[in-house]
């Protein structure tokens, strides 16, 4: 194992050869679920499924973009890849803290708006101020994190606190100002990394730390993902510009994520993954979609994303696919691991699930709204076709729902 990913290190500057060596180190991880005298540790599919949809992601990112933008996704793969399979707790805040970095350089480097600062500084202020509790608690637990779960009995204060940083990366209602900003300000790569890649960070780790929640009354989190699911679904409504409507769409599933986790139910940590890798796949091609659009048209604004249909009718239909796909329309992933989160909800309360409707609802709405817009109109876009049909595996994927095979 540890040769392929030693060989992938080799062509970590041809990014082609580098993303074939990662697919066959990924098949491998299927096959071979420990290694032995190494620091990582592949404990459960899960991790598995999340490096599998990361690559899929970086086939994305090197057809769209430039050399240096691959080299830092390239970078940021390995990162993520790192942390999902830490054997421990303090790598795993290692890499999650790490992973700023390439996106911090994407964000600032890329680009000519002044605006950048100020969603850097966003990022880095979250990200510092909701992180580091997470040491004082590595301080209160005698340094027991030699297991890469955090399953000991703790109260719901310390609880609270070293959720916020997982919850920072999620991310949820309340501590997720930085994501539209940073996705509104960084190029079309950093957005597909930031939405496909980043927020599963935050997801995986609370995986990680759910065993303390066994011992914790904690409904505080359920209100702010419902809170969240609404009034994030309703700022999608008014917004103007494409790449901000499909940012705060994220923080949507995200907190519709977050609120089947708490439930900790077998069922619902199965419903949780179908959403990650689901929302995974679909966001990127969002941003992607957005991204080919402005590079033709210069514009993101919901006002001009019109007369796909005139342009190119593949485009249009792929636009179209992944957008339903985003409102969870069937047969797609992001069906499926709602249906299973609504049932779960509607089994630990009625209440619920009036709450989970309005969210339907709006974001039915939101997203029928784009896709109508986009597809009339006169006017005529050059669209490269061909960087849309590479893009057609992660489409499949999207609408992959064998995933489940793997848990039943």
């Amino acid at each position: 194992m540890i040769e392929f990913l030693l060989l992938s290190f080799l062509f970590f500057f041809k990014p082609l050869l580098f993303f074939m060596f990662v697919v066959v180190f990924s098949f491998m991880l299927f096959k071979n679920i420990s290694w032995s005298g190494v620091f990582f540790v592949v404990d459960s599919n899960v991790f598995v499924l999340l490096i599998f949809m990361m690559i899929f992601i970086y086939g994305v990112v090197l057809i769209s973009e430039n050399f240096n933008l691959m080299v830092l996704s390239a970078v940021l793969i390995m990162i993520c890849m790192f942390f999902f399979i830490s054997s421990n707790m303090l790598m795993l805040y290692m890499y999650f803290e790490l992973s700023m970095f390439p996106i911090l350089i994407m964000i600032l480097g890329y680009g000519s708006q002044i605006e950048k600062i100020n969603s850097s500084y966003y990022l880095l202020f979250y990200a510092a101020i909701c992180s580091f509790p997470f040491l004082f608690i590595y301080y209160k637990s005698m340094f027991m994190f030699s297991v890469c779960y955090f399953d000991f009995n703790i109260s719901w204060e310390l609880f609270f606190i070293l959720s916020l940083s997982f919850m920072m990366k999620f991310p949820v209602y309340f501590l997720h100002l930085w994501l539209p900003k940073a996705h509104v300000e960084a190029p079309t790569t950093a957005s597909m990394l930031l939405a496909g890649l980043l927020l599963k960070l935050g997801t995986a780790g609370y995986l990680r730390i759910l065993g303390s929640m066994n011992f914790v009354y904690n409904n505080f989190w359920v209100v702010i993902a419902l809170m969240g699911m609404i009034l994030a679904s309703f700022s999608c409504v008014f917004q103007s510009d494409a790449k901000s409507l499909a940012a705060y769409s994220s923080v949507t599933h995200m907190s519709f994520l977050l609120l089947t986790m708490i439930y900790i139910m077998m069922s619902s940590k199965i419903g949780g993954l179908m959403m990650m890798l689901a929302h995974g796949y679909t966001s990127t091609l969002m941003f992607y979609l957005i991204g080919e659009f402005y590079h033709s048209t210069s514009t993101r604004m919901v006002y001009f994303l019109n007369s796909f249909f005139t342009s190119s009718i593949f485009f249009g239909v792929v636009f179209s696919l992944v957008f339903l796909s985003n409102s969870g329309v069937p047969p797609s992933l992001a069906f499926l691991s709602e249906f299973m989160i609504i049932v779960n909800s509607v089994i630990i309360s009625k209440l619920f699930f009036f709450m989970i409707f309005i969210y339907f609802m709006i974001s039915f709405y939101y997203s029928l709204f784009l896709i109508v817009c986009a597809m009339m109109g006169k006017s005529f876009i050059n669209i490269n076709n061909f960087n849309i049909g590479v893009s057609l595996s992660t489409v499949v994927m999207m609408f992959n729902i064998f995933w489940l095979s793997m848990f039943f």
